[in-house]
C-alpha cells in the first residue's frame, strides 16, 4: 500500500475549491429530510462542503490530510462564528468510533490511493457509518484520459501516480464498474453513475468518474461498558479543577481531569477520566466509574468516576463535562 500524500493546498489559488459542489446542496436536503445528523466531510480540503453542511443543521466532523487545509476551515469557522470538530488525519485510519455517522460525503477525495488502500478505506467507512449509515462518493473511472494514456507512474494495475503539477506525487486509483461494485459489496448500492468531464478544473483533459450512493449493510452492537462501570479505580489527575487547556488557554477545567493508572484508551495513552464529587484540586484519586461518555467523532472514551462514590443524575453528568465535551459529538452510557 502506498503512502498516503495531501494536496498543496497553499499553492492552488482557483476560487472553484472554495464553491460547494453541486450534488452537496441536493444531498445536504435530501439527507436532512431522512433525519441524518452526524456527517462526516471526508478529505474536507478548504472546508467548503462543511461549512454547507454545517449552516444546514448537520453535526459536522471535518477530516483533511492536509495540515494546510485543515487550518484553512479553522479560519473560515471563526469567521463564520461557527464551531465543529476538525481532524488532521488519514482516511485509511480513520481516528472515529465505530457506528458514528448517519452519513459521509466525499468529493474527489477516496480515489487518492492505491488497490490495496482503496480497500482499507472502504472497510473504515463501512466501520464508522452507523447500519444503514449513506455515503455519497465518486472514484476515478479507467475511461479518463491520465489512464487511458498511461499519464504518470504506474503503481499497479489500477493506480497512477501524478507526475508534476498540483497532484504531483498523489496516486489515482481507477476502477471499471465491475471494481465499483465489488468495493461496495458490503453496502447496498442506491445510484451509481458514470460521468465524463471534457475539462477538468486542474487539466485540459477529459475526467471520467463513477458516483455512488450506497447503505453500510451491518448490524448495529451497542457499545458494552459493563466490565467497567461500578469499578473502582485509581490514578492522576494532570488537569487539575481550575487549571487551563495546555493548548487552549480559555478552556478553564471545571472539573478534575486525569488517567487511570495502567489502563489505556483507543488512542493508546492511559484512559482518561473526569472525576466527580471532588471540589478542590487533586493530585491522585480513588473512585467508582458510574458512567461512560462514548465519543463518535474521535476514538477516545471517558470514564466518569465519583470520588465519593455517589452515583449522579444524566444531567448533572452532562453539565459537569460540558466545558470539554461541547466540542465533541457523544453519548452517555450507564
Amino acid at each position: 500500500m502506498v503512502g498516503s500524500k495531501a494536496w498543496d493546498w497553499e499553492n492552488i489559488k482557483s476560487e472553484s475549491w472554495l464553491k460547494p459542489s453541486e450534488e452537496s446542496f441536493y444531498y445536504a436536503e435530501k439527507w436532512r429530510g431522512e433525519g441524518r445528523e452526524r456527517l462526516l466531510d471526508l478529505g474536507c480540503g478548504l472546508g467548503r462542503h462543511s461549512i454547507l453542511f454545517d449552516s444546514k443543521g448537520f453535526k459536522v466532523t471535518a477530516i483533511d490530510l492536509s495540515e494546510y487545509g485543515v487550518k484553512n476551515l479553522r479560519e473560515w469557522q471563526k469567521r463564520n462564528g461557527t464551531d465543529f470538530r476538525t481532524v488532521v488525519g488519514d482516511m485509511k485510519h480513520l481516528p472515529f468510533a465505530d457506528n458514528a455517522f448517519d452519513c459521509i460525503y466525499s468529493y474527489h477525495v477516496m480515489t487518492h490511493t492505491d488497490t490495496e488502500g482503496i480497500r482499507q478505506i472502504m472497510s473504515e467507512v463501512h466501520r464508522v457509518l452507523k447500519p444503514g449509515g449513506e455515503i455519497y462518493f465518486d472514484l476515478l473511472s479507467k475511461r479518463a484520459w491520465h489512464f487511458v494514456e498511461q499519464q504518470g507512474e504506474r503503481i499497479d494495475d489500477n493506480t497512477i501516480r501524478f507526475v508534476g503539477g498540483a497532484e504531483d506525487g498523489i496516486p489515482h486509483f481507477f476502477t471499471d464498474e465491475a471494481g465499483i461494485r465489488d468495493l461496495l459489496r458490503d453496502f447496498d448500492i442506491n445510484v451509481l453513475r458514470h460521468v465524463e468531464t471534457l475539462k477538468t478544473p486542474l487539466y485540459n483533459a477529459t475526467g471520467a468518474h463513477w458516483f455512488a450512493e450506497a447503505d453500510a449493510v451491518k448490524d448495529y452492537v451497542k457499545p458494552d461498558y459493563s466490565d467497567i462501570i461500578g469499578r473502582t479505580v485509581s490514578g492522576r489527575i494532570d488537569r487539575p479543577l481550575g487549571s487551563a487547556h495546555p493548548r487552549i488557554p480559555d478552556m478553564i477545567y471545571t472539573v478534575n481531569y486525569g488517567y487511570v493508572d495502567g489502563v489505556f484508551a483507543g488512542d493508546g495513552a492511559e484512559q482518561d477520566i473526569y472525576l466527580l464529587g471532588e471540589d478542590k484540586p487533586a493530585e491522585t484519586f480513588t473512585g467508582k466509574v458510574i458512567a461512560v461518555w462514548h465519543r463518535y467523532n474521535d476514538i477516545e472514551d471517558k470514564w466518569i468516576v465519583s470520588a465519593d462514590g455517589k452515583d449522579r443524575s444524566d444531567s448533572e453528568i452532562a453539565e459537569a463535562i460540558a466545558f470539554q465535551e461541547k466540542y465533541f459529538d457523544g453519548e452517555l452510557f450507564r
